[in-house]
């Protein structure tokens, strides 16, 4: 036997993943969430500058996450240069998509005197969370958004 995948003999037996060096193709979904993974580990050791190549080609692939993420980044000045209008729109995209981490980033932006998050948006964010059973949105909403914490 050849081995080869170009050979008709050996097709069925290639075509059916029994070797180890053949490598099966991602989905961009397993894509996103590999990158999303490999930037995570490096923001925890503190390499955010590697990290943003990996969290914002996540986010390019719609990892809502890493979306989440990229905004905060972006926001904070983290492995980039600060960029807050950037930060604010990938975050409510990432809201979009579902995140409810970035619904309650919103209150925590309101809170650092982000500019560009008003306290109604910060509020109905913060609701959305709440609302999905999220709870320090919970405890952040029963503090009210009449002053800021």
């Amino acid at each position: 036997m050849c081995l080869s995948k170009y050979c008709p003999m050996c097709l069925e037996v290639y075509n059916m993943g029994l070797f180890p060096f053949r490598k099966k193709k991602q989905t961009p979904e397993e894509r996103a969430e590999m990158l999303y993974t490999e930037g995570m580990t490096l923001i925890t050791n503190g390499y955010w500058d590697s990290a943003f190549n990996s969290i914002s080609k996540a986010a390019q692939l719609g990892h809502r996450g890493a979306m989440g993420q990229l905004a905060m980044m972006y926001i904070f000045g983290q492995g980039c240069e600060p960029d807050c209008d950037r930060g604010i729109d990938l975050l409510r995209k990432s809201v979009e998509l579902g995140n409810l981490f970035s619904c309650y980033a919103f209150s925590v932006l309101w809170d650092h005197n982000v500019e560009g998050i008003t306290a109604e948006e910060a509020k109905s964010m913060c609701e959305a969370a709440a609302n999905a059973g999220m709870p320090e949105a919970i405890e952040r909403l029963n503090k009210g958004f009449d002053t800021k914490e």
